[in-house]
């Protein structure tokens, strides 16, 4: 039996396998120029005249310039005093109107939330202030001037931003107020 397999397989070694066929050259196909593109015609020209206004003469006047201070001369040196005359009177057209003032954005207040709102502003400032005349006595160590300096700036933030968003302006104040607090108990 063994024979007889091997009868049957031996042809099949001795067959020739086709093999791969190698693969094809690329050919690379030279691009062709590019074509010259025609100049696109020129716009037609419109001419619109500019609208009639009457001229309006406008006298402009510069303020007068500020009263110099004596300064104090020191020995030995002279010093040739500036002479100041009157700017000239400027005549111009009007410029165009002044642009619209850009609308704010932030939370709308009616005027008791306002009225609240700025009540608790003051009353934190206040409470803030008085703190900070008290812990400027006091002799501090690094973390505690750190705090100070955080207090103040709140402090200077909360008052800047009171005409633009009084709703942060209180939030920065009563933090402010919470660390000044603070910062007194650990101080007594």
């Amino acid at each position: 039996m063994f024979v007889a397999a091997l009868a049957v397989l031996a042809p099949a070694c001795h067959r020739k396998h086709p093999r791969n066929p190698p693969p094809a050259p690329v050919v690379l196909v030279p691009a062709e120029p590019p074509k010259e593109v025609p100049p696109l015609p020129s716009a037609p020209g419109i001419h619109t005249p500019p609208p009639k206004q009457p001229p309006v003469n406008v006298k402009v006047e510069a303020p007068p310039p500020p009263v110099p201070q004596k300064k104090r001369r020191t020995r030995g040196a002279r010093k040739a005093e500036a002479k100041v005359s009157e700017p000239p009177v400027v005549e111009s057209t009007p410029a165009a109107p002044a642009p619209a003032p850009v609308p704010r954005l932030g939370q709308i207040l009616t005027p008791e939330e306002s009225k609240d709102y700025t009540r608790r502003l003051e009353a934190a400032l206040d409470h803030v202030k008085n703190a900070l005349v008290i812990i400027e006595g006091k002799a501090l160590d690094r973390q505690n001037k750190e705090t100070a300096d955080r207090i103040r700036s709140f402090v200077a933030q909360a008052e800047q931003a009171r005409d633009q968003d009084l709703v942060s302006a209180v939030s920065l104040a009563e933090r402010a107020d919470l660390l000044s607090r603070d910062l007194l108990d650990r101080l007594r």
